[in-house]
């Protein structure tokens, strides 16, 4: 007999919240001489950790989110459910974050306005075909305050504390936002990229900068829900139907990070804005959760936005 306290009977909990009623299951009572059975302690899922200073309630969280409790005889197990909206580092996840400051070793980027600065280590920055770093003071890039990086998680360190990131290859690096409207092309080339033509939604190979290398034009940095973030970075049904809706009416480009940053790039300024008005209305709207995936809410805002 299973019984489970989730979202139908939430219970928001925020980091560091005395959790008492986690505790009893914590330590079990002995075995029951009538059934013959051994209760197993509780599991702690992800968002939950021991806090040894605390020995009277020692779960504590360290995520917010809904309280997850799932009682069973021999596994009871509790976790934090975090809100879709916010966006939690996992390994290998693609994200695109804002430079705030340079050390001497390394790169102090924002990865989302509610998490600590992550960093770059230069040793993890790849700078050309041939595997050099940026460790090495001639070959550091340059970058300025405000510019987009495309980067990696490559490592998440115990309770969030620390994000460690990477430019692991070409395909990763520096991209040009609003905050960095330089001509000079960046030397850094993005194969992930997806360039929306008229017909079809596919990868591109051009560099970063093809497109943005134009004073009259900026790319839009563009903020949006962690569910629109899968919509947009999935790579074939979820996201097909809004993509080739724009891509119908206006070609672009666009680099989707999973902590729910989307680079935006056309041929004008004002198809820029198009694109991302439609993106941004369709987020609002929350048209991800419909039943038909969003479909027909997709196209309505289109039409609106880009013209029938």
């Amino acid at each position: 007999m299973a019984t489970t306290m989730s979202l139908d009977s939430p219970e928001i909990v925020l980091p560091g919240d005395y959790l008492p009623q986690l505790s009893p299951l914590l330590n079990p009572p002995q075995t029951d001489p009538e059934t013959n059975t051994k209760p197993r302690s509780l599991r702690l899922g992800p968002g939950l950790t021991l806090s040894p200073s605390t020995p009277s309630t020692p779960i504590l969280p360290y995520r917010y989110g809904t309280l997850n409790l799932l009682t069973h005889i021999k596994r009871p197990t509790a976790s934090i459910l975090s809100t879709p909206r916010h966006y939690h580092p996992s390994t290998n996840d693609p994200v695109l974050v804002t430079l705030l400051r340079t050390t001497a070793e390394q790169f102090i980027v924002q990865l989302t306005p509610y998490t600590p600065p992550a960093i770059i280590p230069f040793e993890n920055y790849i700078i050309n075909n041939a595997g050099t770093t940026a460790s090495a003071r001639k070959s550091r890039p340059n970058l300025p305050i405000g510019a987009t990086i495309y980067a990696r998680v490559s490592v998440v360190h115990k309770h969030l504390e620390a994000v460690e990131l990477s430019v692991p290859d070409l395909n990763y690096g520096e991209v040009i936002s609003q905050k960095n409207t330089s001509t000079t092309p960046s030397n850094q080339k993005n194969s992930n990229k997806k360039e929306s033509q008229s017909t079809s939604v596919s990868s591109g190979t051009t560099g970063a900068a093809s497109l943005a290398n134009r004073a009259e034009v900026t790319p839009y940095i563009l903020s949006i829900s962690q569910p629109m973030t899968k919509l947009l970075s999935a790579e074939e049904t979820l996201g097909k139907p809004l993509l080739s809706a724009v891509a119908a009416k206006v070609p672009f480009e666009m680099i989707v990070g999973r902590n729910g940053r989307v680079w935006i790039d056309a041929a004008t300024q004002k198809e820029v804005i198009k694109v991302v008005r439609c993106f941004k209305e369709f987020d609002e709207a929350e048209a991800w959760n419909d039943e038909d995936g969003g479909l027909v809410k997709g196209r309505e805002i289109v039409g609106k936005v880009c013209g029938k």
